[in-house]
């Protein structure tokens, strides 16, 4: 698959898909390395091309929850003194600290 097409196929899924096909190509990635370890596999740049497709991934992942996050933090008019209420009670598809509400509050 071409890297144009790949990038839009991305960008078009959701963060929980996102996150679902990153544990995926994780998992394929292990058993590559592992297979390549054991013998040499044909093509060893399968590996190289899956570990760029899991960074893609966790880009757009990680711009889809910043994103979210935003939007929950003005709604919710959160505080200095409440980001940890408000890190107990959202539920993310990929990991939120505190430094990341702290920054998405100064914005």
């Amino acid at each position: 698959m071409k890297t144009k097409e790949l990038k839009d196929q991305i960008k078009k899924m959701s963060a929980e898909e996102l996150s679902a096909k990153i544990n995926e190509s994780q998992k394929q990635l292990e058993e590559l390395q592992f297979a390549h370890a054991v013998t040499p596999i044909e093509s060893p740049a399968t590996i190289r091309s899956l570990k760029k497709e899991i960074a893609r991934m966790k880009t757009v992942l990680h711009e889809k929850v910043t994103a979210e996050l935003n939007e929950k933090v003005a709604a919710e008019s959160v505080t200095r003194e409440s980001v940890s209420e408000f890190l107990q009670k959202n539920k993310f598809a990929a990991p939120v600290n505190k430094k990341m509400v702290l920054r998405a509050i100064n914005k």
